[in-house]
């Protein structure tokens, strides 16, 4: 494993503006005697789409965090709010592959009951490290990996990063059990850092389960598009379950049940509220063991 020092965190709320959590964590640490605690690195607070958050939507013209690609930054021709504003956080926090910040912990909320999502998009020894560090000290903690060449998430401006991701809790509302897990997990997280920087990391797990997304599911839809049926109430609130080959998945308006046709595999983000937008149903995955060191 690498040894260098984590030097300069950022710790970025309201990324989707609807995702109260995150604005409000950053706004209580700035206000709270001490902040955060003192740490042998800097911390920075940034918060990443006040304007959506101002109006209460998860985006403006384009989600957020599907516009870090290098060749989205890149091209000046893309309009709409959001495009401009990832090209103004590029130039604040990196830019991209050379940026000024050593780490970026993202947070966000989920409207499905997934508990504590870690959500990386590299599996090398620092990052299998830091979520078995979390895991291992907070329960109902889930990992999951989303891994793709140039990614277009927001965290992926510095080469190291985690997203931080609790749910459930509605779009535009603040819960307190939400609030504090989020909390505890950022802690956590700084923390792991403080001891890798003074190598004092305790020993880790020999391994680690994550979850690797490899499709979506989509709501079932009428002939002129619009949807016709709602996620099956077999598997509602079943985050991270194993849903199997012929479980009914989709209740029609019609009464009728669509059942799961494939391969047995692991769901999240069931009946996630922000992904009505692209009419997804669920994200599926396949757990797999990572071996740490």
């Amino acid at each position: 494993m690498r040894q260098e020092k984590v030097g300069h965190v950022t710790l970025v709320g309201g990324t989707h503006g609807n995702e109260y959590t995150g604005i409000y964590l950053l706004d209580k640490y700035r206000k709270q005697s001490g902040g955060l605690g003192n740490y042998n690195f800097d911390v920075d607070l940034y918060e990443a789409n006040l304007r959506a958050f101002e109006a209460n939507r998860r985006y403006l013209d384009r989600d957020l965090n599907r516009s870090f690609k290098l060749a989205d930054l890149d091209n000046e021709q893309l309009e709409g709010y959001e495009n401009r504003r990832a090209r103004e956080i590029n130039q604040a926090l990196g830019p991209k592959g050379d940026s000024k910040t050593d780490m970026i912990i993202d947070l966000h909320t989920s409207t499905a009951p997934m508990g504590v999502n870690l959500v990386l998009t590299k599996t090398d020894t620092f990052h299998l490290m830091l979520v078995d560090y979390v895991q291992q000290r907070m329960d109902n903690v889930n990992v999951t990996l989303e891994e793709m060449p140039d990614h277009h998430f927001l965290m992926s401006i510095a080469p190291r990063h985690v997203l931080v991701e609790v749910g459930a809790v509605a779009q535009g509302q603040l819960r307190q059990d939400v609030f504090d897990k989020t909390d505890m997990a950022v802690r956590l997280i700084l923390d792991f850092i403080e001891q890798y920087n003074q190598h004092k990391l305790p020993q880790p797990s020999e391994s680690i389960d994550i979850f690797k997304y490899f499709d979506f599911a989509y709501l079932p839809l009428d002939e002129t598009g619009d949807i016709a049926g709602m996620v099956h109430k077999n598997i509602q609130d079943r985050d991270f379950t194993l849903l199997r080959n012929g479980e009914p998945i989709f209740k029609l308006l019609n009464g009728d049940n669509v059942e799961h046709e494939g391969e047995d595999c692991y769901i999240s983000f069931v009946n996630e509220a922000a992904y009505y937008d692209e009419k997804k149903a669920f994200a599926m995955s396949r757990k797999k063991v990572f071996h740490i060191g």
